[in-house]
Formats: C-alpha cells, structure tokens, sequence
C-alpha cells in the first residue's frame, strides 16, 4: 500500500514538471484525493498559475465541485487572506546596474586603470556639482600663489603619519599629483582625516603652499543631498534576512521555519495577519548556503557537504514563501559566483525550480531594485570590513555607521587591495551612481537601522550561530532576526524567531 502511494505522487509530480508548475508536498496529497487530479493541475497551469498551494487547489476544487474534502483541509488550515495577493506589484530590477551576464573584464593593466578612471570622472563630477566647492585642476598649483586659498578634487594615492605627527595625503587626479596636509594641531580636521583613506575621491579647501603643497583647512565628500525620506501613499511592507548559511552545522532551521510560517500567516493572531498580509517584497541579501571550501576547515562544520545539496535544501525552504511576495535574491562570499565583486547573479544550474518562478530574482551584488517608486540598493556587504579596520571608529556591532560611510564616500569599493576582490569591468558597478531610498545589506551577521539623508538603512543580522571565529574576535551575531518596514511610513518592525516570537517597533537612531 505504502510503495502505491509513493507511485502515485511521483505520476503527480512528473505530471506537474511537464506542465511547468510546482507543487509542495501538501498540494500533492490533496490532489492524490481526487481522480480529476491531472485536470485540475491542467486548467490551474492554462490560468498562469506556476506554484501550485493548497489554498489555490481548494478554490479549484469548490469551484468545479469535484470533491468534498475541503471542510478536512478547512479545520487543519487557518484562513489567511493576504492583502498583498489582490494588489499588483510595482516593481523593476535596474538592470543597467546588474553585471549578471556581462562581465567582460579580462584583468589586463588597461582594464584596472580604466577602473579608477571611470571612478574618479564619476565620483569628481558628484563633487564639482557641489555649491560650496570651486575646484581647479592640481595641474593649475604650480602657477597659484602661495598662500591663496584653492578647492581641489583628487584621487588619495597614499596617507601617512609625518614624524610631526601631521596626517599627508597624496591626491592625483587624471593629470597630475600633489600634497595635501592636515596639521597636527587641528583636532577637528584630524578626526575627519581619520576617514580618509586610499583610493577614496574627496574635494579639499585649504591654502597653497610651494609649488605643489596644500594645508587642508576641509574636506567634502560626494555625498548623498539632503532630502526627507520619501514615502509611498499605501501600506506596502519590504523585509530582509541575510547570510543563511544553509549547510553549517550553525544554521537555525527550526527557527527559519518559524519565518516561513509567520509569512504564510500562521498561528498568527488577526492584527498579526493583517500586516504580515501587507508584505510585497522580501530582499535576500547573500550568504544564502555555506558553500564548500570557503575557509580552512569548513568542511568539518557542514551537515550539507555538497553545495548542490545545499542549495537544494534552500529551494525547499524557499518554495514555501507565499508567491505573490516578489523574492530578490543577491550572492555573498559562500554563494556559488565568483568571490570578486561585482558578483554576478545565482545561476539557475544551482536553484533550477526558483529560477521558473516569476516571483523569484536573482539580481547581482551589488544591485538596484526599484518598488513602488523607490530606489532600493542591494548590496551583500564584503567591503564594509575594509572600511571597519581602516577607520578607527568604525566597528562590526554598529554595521549602519560603516554604512553610511560609504554613502558619504558614494563608493561601495572604498579601498582596493584589501581582503576584498574586485573585478576591473569595463562599466563602473559599485560607484552608487543613484540616491538610494532604501539600502539592505547584511555580511557582518549583526543588525543595525539607520536613516540618512532620507535613505533607511537596514541590515537584518544572519540566521547562523556564532562560529568559532566570532568567538576569537568577541563577536556576538544577530540572528534569526526579521525587520519589515513600512513603505508609508518608514517605521520598522523587528520580528524575532527563537523560543517564542516577539515582535517589536524600532525607533530609528543616526537621524541625519
């Protein structure tokens, strides 16, 4: 009788891969119920329909009154209506900015000084048209006076300590180099100086001196304008996780469990429903699997030791996100791409039944989606730990603060030849050429919320328990953390998924 049965579904789910749908194991019972099966999974396929759940199957079933079984599935299912299901999503990925199928880059020298060419002529006209800025070409130095004052853009080369203790600058631009100096006795300009660092593009005010040699008296960043966060006219929720490590012996999967019923309604109460209801958009921002092989001696701490395996059992875990939720999905370090950024989109050799689904979108690190008219800036987050041990304080707990860091310097690559790779493309992807309205990004496994100039920033923390590593370092994660956010408002809420889930409104720090 069992072997029967098992006969059965796989007919059901052969049946259901020739009509290009998806079926969980729920729906395959419910459909073993009826001997109309292969009629109902035909006429739901000729309506659009590409995941099949129970809740579609009972419509279909009252409405072409082939069985009575729906009053069984009524008393196990809650009812749960979503108010994101009737409504269209207004969404976009910005595929100018996906390097997803277009790498070219070969690594020749050429390709990397193309690279920081393109970055400066990006970066610099951000800055010349600032109002307060006037600058002139280093070139023009040599024929200024000493003495007058000059604005200057340029490219930090090197930084250094003098054995005065003044902090130095070598600025180049396309054509010439100087240098620039930050008296020792100048408190306030020595703080700032402190987040200068190679490779990053600023403007400077100071006073010429020599003939190649600037005092700095300020510095100016690209910088995002200032504006007021703009909101939506409806209630539209976004939310976020990052960095599953699905495959680690550390992954929370009991607990990921918890968020997927939590997203599909249940054991929630009607207040609970009704906002969770409203949940359009759902960013994945890396690390999604373990992978293999990542660092010395990983293999020892997988409990999946085979990334297909691995991001088998992600696609069995993410199937069972509602489907009118619209799921972007970046790579991190673990993921299955190259490690160097721009890191290019999950290929769908690795998740085969989500790359079917139009819901699912598997965009590049970084990326841009816009939803319902708002810029959001996807991004993994490797080139914030560069930054943190660059910038004295800077630190993993305050992931935010790093963040907005790089919006000032308007550069996701801040300093190139640290332990972050990157890919000389021959279109600049990590300069943020546009005014993000919303950043997630994750990597640093520890959550952090701020507001910017208008932008929200949100990393959601990890769903992987401390490692081995994090302990070393005294590094305590986030985990199993879900923060949603309010697209009318900007208010966030921060769900939490360990032994009993809690749910809380975060007031919004770093209002600047």
């Amino acid at each position: 009788m069992v072997e029967e049965i098992i006969t059965d579904i796989k007919d059901v789910l052969n049946f259901a891969e020739r009509l290009g749908v998806i079926l969980n194991k729920d729906s395959s019972q419910l459909l073993l119920k009826n001997s109309d099966w292969k009629i109902i999974l035909e006429e739901l396929s000729s309506e659009g329909n590409f995941i099949i759940t129970p809740a579609l199957l009972e419509k279909k079933i009252c409405r072409t009154k082939l069985s009575c079984i729906v009053k069984e599935v009524e008393v196990k299912r809650a009812s749960f209506i979503a108010q994101a299901r009737d409504r269209a999503p207004n969404f976009r990925v910005m595929e100018e900015y996906d390097v997803t199928g277009k790498s070219n880059s070969s690594g020749k020298v050429d390709d990397f000084l193309k690279l920081f060419r393109s970055k400066y002529e990006l970066l610099s006209g951000m800055l010349k048209n600032r109002h307060n800025l006037n600058p002139i070409p280093l070139k023009s130095l040599s024929s200024t006076s000493d003495k007058e004052k000059v604005d200057v853009i340029g490219m930090v080369s090197k930084k250094w300590i003098t054995k005065k203790g003044h902090t130095a600058f070598e600025l180049e631009d396309l054509d010439y180099k100087c240098i620039a100096l930050v008296m020792e006795k100048d408190k306030d300009l020595v703080e700032k100086a402190q987040r200068v660092i190679e490779d990053n593009v600023i403007g400077v005010k100071g006073t010429k001196w020599g003939k190649d040699f600037i005092i700095i008296k300020e510095f100016y960043w690209p910088d995002l304008p200032i504006k007021a966060s703009k909101l939506i006219s409806e209630e539209v929720y976004s939310g976020c996780i990052s960095d599953l490590h699905i495959g680690s012996n550390l992954f929370f999967e009991d607990q990921f469990k918890k968020l997927l019923d939590y997203l599909n309604g249940k054991n929630l109460t009607l207040k609970q429903q009704e906002r969770v209801g409203k949940i359009q958009y759902l960013f994945v921002v890396g690390d999604n699997v373990a992978g293999i092989g990542v660092y010395p001696n990983q293999y020892d701490e997988l409990i999946i030791k085979d990334v297909y395996g691995q991001y088998e059992r992600f696609e069995d875990l993410m199937l069972q996100i509602p489907e009118y939720i619209q799921v972007f999905v970046c790579p991190g370090q673990h993921d299955a791409v190259r490690r160097a950024e721009p890191q290019p989109g999950i290929d769908k050799e690795f998740v085969p039944q989500l790359s079917k689904l139009r819901n699912f979108h598997f965009i590049s690190s970084p990326s841009w989606v816009e939803t319902e008219g708002l810029k959001n800036l996807v991004y993994h987050g490797p080139s914030v730990h560069d930054l943190i041990s660059s910038v004295s304080f800077l630190s993993m707990t305050k992931p935010e603060e790093a963040m907005i860091e790089l919006l000032k310097k308007r550069d996701l690559m801040p300093k190139y030849g640290g332990k972050n790779p990157y890919v000389p493309e021959g279109k600049d992807y990590m300069v943020i050429k546009e005014e993000p309205d919303l950043v997630w990004f994750g990597d640093v496994h520890h959550k952090g919320y701020a507001t910017y100039r208008g932008t929200t920033i949100i990393n959601s923390g990890c769903w992987e328990g401390q490692t081995d590593f994090q302990k070393k370092i005294g590094h305590v994660p986030t985990v199993c953390s879900f923060p949603i956010i309010n697209l009318k408002s900007r208010q966030i809420s921060e769900i939490h998924f360990s032994k009993e889930t809690v749910e809380r409104n975060i007031e919004e720090n770093n209002q600047q």
